[in-house]
């Protein structure tokens, strides 16, 4: 193969992207400018002095928005961004958090490798992929995992996390807000938008980090463009109009956007690694990272081999990256990479097109079910919307 790797059919915009609008965000605490600049679509948009929401709606991806012309969050939507990659809310969310990208902050998938911890774990859970004991009960923080510390509480402004109840104080949020006060909503609409208005109310300024879950989760059960998900889409447009008429006059500025978008798969558009025993044999563990950006860690030695396989067995369902290269060249970010990042995303990647996936079941694990997918590189996946409302 003479190292003739495929080239993702797009990238994210470091300059674009989700993580040049927490630059613009956190100013001059922003972690790394020289790297990720603020954003020039907000170049004029005073960002201090005033409160601020920024509202993390995980899986609202701009062309799924583009479907809601009507909708109150499309009438203020004043470009796109790119997500990071992979897609996916480990990696997305992160970067949102910290403001950093995988190539800094070094979590880049739901299943990653963990040298360090000896096996496959899941950042978000914080646990082994097997189940089990969450790692913090065996003593390991995530921020022993994180190249990056968290950004919230180094703000000269008052920060606030609007979190779901079940993930608020878990120690992956431990990791990504430190001693950000948080404030834990119930999972419905009407608490999601009290626990993101009453701070903006108080005095010095304060940001208010709001995180919002069930599209995603809709979309992933129903796929993006069932009746399920617009229908959940619509209550949360109206809510969202509720809470702008609220907040009218107040001063405040409104920041939306997500983590990701997402796309639609089936049985027809997946492929069981048990069905190719003899790329199981190539690989030194199982396939991590994500269904639509597979990580292989590969047996020394068998890396002609595997490059030979997917080229003749994989190459309609699957681009082959080298890992490596990809690192160097920037598509988990720019400048200097965590060192950890190169054995957490192995040799190979394979990522997803169309609307494939690609699945490596342990022997614990379930069938595969998820309708709706993310962490390739389809126009669906990367793009987001940013949305802003001057109040």
């Amino acid at each position: 193969m003479g190292g003739d790797y495929d080239q993702p059919p797009r990238r994210p915009d470091y300059r674009r992207s989700i993580v040049n609008l927490i630059a613009s965000i956190a100013g001059a605490q922003a972690p790394a400018p020289e790297h990720y600049p603020p954003l020039e679509l907000l170049s004029d948009t005073r960002t201090e002095g005033r409160p601020l929401a920024l509202l993390v709606l995980d899986g609202l991806g701009d062309h799924f928005l583009q479907r809601f012309p009507d909708s109150h969050l499309a009438r203020h939507r004043m470009g796109r961004l790119t997500s990071v990659f992979p897609t996916t809310t480990a990696a997305a969310v992160s970067a949102l958090a910290l403001g950093v990208p995988v190539q800094q902050h070094a979590i880049p998938a739901w299943v990653t490798y963990f040298r360090e911890l000896g096996g496959l774990g899941l950042p978000l859970p914080f646990a082994p992929r097997i189940g089990g004991a969450c790692f913090s009960e065996q003593g390991v923080k995530a921020a022993h995992l994180l190249g990056q510390a968290p950004l919230l509480p180094s703000l000269e402004r008052p920060a606030r996390a609007v979190l779901p109840a079940f993930i608020s104080d878990s120690a992956y949020s431990q990791g990504l807000y430190g001693a950000t006060p948080r404030r834990p909503h119930d999972g419905s609409l009407d608490d999601f938008f009290a626990q993101v208005e009453e701070p903006l109310r108080e005095p010095g300024a304060p940001l208010v980090w709001g995180y919002w879950t069930e599209l995603d989760a809709l979309g992933h059960q129903f796929g993006p463009t069932s009746e399920e998900v617009e229908r959940h889409f619509r209550a949360l447009d109206q809510a969202f109009a509720h809470c702008l008429e609220r907040l009218r006059g107040s001063g405040a500025l409104l920041l939306v956007t997500a983590d990701h978008g997402l796309v639609d798969t089936g049985p027809q558009h997946r492929v069981a690694l048990e069905d190719h025993p003899a790329l199981q044999e190539m690989l030194v563990l199982p396939l991590s990272g994500e269904p639509r950006a597979a990580f292989c860690h590969l047996r020394a030695g068998a890396e002609s081999e595997f490059d030979a396989y997917c080229r003749e067995r994989l190459a309609e369902q699957f681009w082959l990256l080298d890992s490596r290269r990809q690192i160097e060249t920037g598509l988990f970010g720019r400048g200097v990479a965590d060192r950890r990042l190169a054995s957490r995303v192995g040799d190979r990647i394979l990522l997803a097109r169309e609307q494939w996936v690609i699945g490596d079941r342990l022997l614990p694990e379930g069938e595969f079910l998820l309708r709706g997918v993310h962490g390739g590189l389809s126009e669906e996946e990367l793009y987001v919307p940013l949305i802003r409302c001057e109040l």
